[in-house]
């Protein structure tokens, strides 16, 4: 097999075109919005929606820092 077509170990993706920034913000909304809706009526759900709102901003900021060394204020 010639080199000129074998690519395996070649190619690599950034962290940008694996993982969708803008989802996992969408996300981390999501749950921060359900888990304040369900403070009252569900405690253990909204202690639950917390922590992973926290573990995705948590990714979110190490992702913008890997990029940028920029943070950004809303978080």
């Amino acid at each position: 097999m010639n080199q000129h077509f074998c690519k395996v170990g070649k190619i690599r993706f950034g962290l940008s075109e694996v993982i969708n920034l803008k989802e996992i913000e969408k996300n981390y909304l999501k749950f921060s919005e359900e888990a304040y809706n369900l403070m009252q009526t569900d405690s253990s759900l909204s202690d639950f929606l917390y922590e992973e709102a926290n573990k995705l901003k948590k990714l979110i900021l190490s992702l913008k820092s890997a990029n940028t060394n920029d943070v950004d204020a809303a978080f």
